[in-house]
């Protein structure tokens, strides 16, 4: 077991390394290939949007074909897209290509990236469902939530490192790390039977339980990559930051923030005694300290201490929201809403960017006034609702699925 789940960590590690890595360096990329921050964007956000859209379709899939099948498409398909993906790049960067020709091939193949991407953490989590029972759920997605923060914090981190040789050699072991994790999955987790046999029973986003916690997920999300997005613009206007100092602050606090994220679910992993629901309750009142201090105390200490609690803040939604969704659908639904927990990600890469940017246009206060009004109404709707146990919704939505 402690091999298959290994594995399972490994293969949502790199996909969400796959998915940063390329973050640092997009930007002074884009200028040497004498493209806009419009065209950057461009290529970003449609990538996202691949996301949303296959997350879901992955999902189902892994019921029907199996979860190893799937993840180790995703693997192949993650290393051909990032190929021609950086192959684009450098054609750019040595003038063989260039214009509109140039923009249409790096849309392309970062949408490939972005389709092959959601394969492996939807097929993953989906994975952990069924080898975990109801009261190691959480602990279970503990450990997903644990690979998606060390990705967070890594991907950059190694994008940063190998940067120093060559702009484009992060995206060389872009392409690099599929290969490496497709050979960790076929040695070290087993074949599964397929858990439906014909077509995989489509999940409701908004069936009972479920599209409470995919809720929580889009207020956690919209959280974390609001602050990656506008939180160095914010951090050197209130502090009157030179660039470099920016950039060393602002990394610095990612760390903290990754560190105690990852910390936090190591511990959840240790001793699972939390369900879904108060995970995402605590989760959201320490969230909610975190915007504060970021809005309140406007000093350096008070933006790490802010730091350090949005941490454990995600750190505690994220496996909370996952499990929770988990134990709202049947076994034969696992890969489905596995799948609607990855599109709500893509949607909010897409969601966040814009919202923040614009809203920080207006007031460099309103990203974070608007993603904690959010978390607010989420904490409160989940607080309020009357929801059965996770065992008899899936037994009810097991029974509606056999008719």
């Amino acid at each position: 077991m402690a091999r298959v789940r290994f594995g399972i960590f490994l293969s949502v590690f790199v996909a969400m390394v796959g998915l940063m890595i390329i973050a640092p360096v997009m930007p002074p990329l884009i200028r040497e290939l004498g493209l806009s921050e419009t065209h950057s964007g461009l290529i970003i956000s449609l990538g996202s949007i691949a996301m949303a859209i296959m997350a879901p379709v992955w999902g189902r899939w892994s019921d029907v074909k199996g979860r190893k099948p799937v993840i180790l498409l995703g693997f192949a398909g993650m290393f051909i897209s990032y190929v021609l993906f950086t192959a684009t790049m450098y054609a750019g960067l040595t003038k063989l290509i260039s214009g509109g020709l140039l923009i249409f091939l790096l849309i392309l193949t970062r949408g490939l990236v972005g389709l092959f991407i959601p394969a492996v953490p939807s097929s993953s989590q989906a994975y952990m469902a069924d080898i975990t029972d109801e009261k190691g759920r959480s602990a279970g997605m503990a450990l997903i939530g644990a690979a998606n923060g060390m990705g967070l914090v890594l991907g950059p981190a190694i994008a940063g490192a190998f940067a120093l040789i060559g702009l484009i050699w992060p995206l060389y072991i872009g392409a690099l790390l599929p290969v490496l994790a497709f050979v960790v999955v076929m040695l070290m987790i087993p074949a599964q039977k397929p858990i439906v046999r014909e077509k995989a029973p489509k999940v409701n986003p908004f069936q009972k339980g479920l599209g409470l916690y995919l809720f929580a997920g889009l207020a956690t999300m919209l959280s974390i990559i609001t602050l990656q997005v506008i939180g160095g613009f914010y951090f050197q206007d209130q502090l009157n930051l030179t660039t470099t100092e920016t950039a060393r602050m602002v990394s610095f606090g990612m760390m903290i923030s990754g560190v105690a994220m990852i910390v936090t679910q190591g511990v959840q992993m240790k001793k699972p005694k939390w369900q879904p629901k108060p995970l995402i309750l605590v989760g959201s009142a320490l969230l909610i300290g975190g915007f504060a201090s970021f809005l309140l105390i406007i000093n350096l200490v008070g933006f790490y201490v802010a730091f350090f609690l949005f941490g454990v803040g995600a750190g505690l939604m994220m496996p909370g929201f996952m499990a929770g969704a988990s134990l709202s659908v049947a076994r034969e639904q696992q890969g489905g809403v596995a799948g609607l927990v990855g599109s709500v990600q893509g949607i909010s890469a897409v969601i966040a960017p814009l919202l923040s940017t614009s809203l920080y246009q207006l007031d460099k206060h309103l990203p974070f006034m608007a993603v904690g009004v959010i978390v607010i109404l989420m904490a409160i709707t989940l607080l309020t609702a009357k929801t059965s146990s996770a065992a008899n919704g899936a037994v009810a939505v097991n029974s509606e699925s056999r008719k």
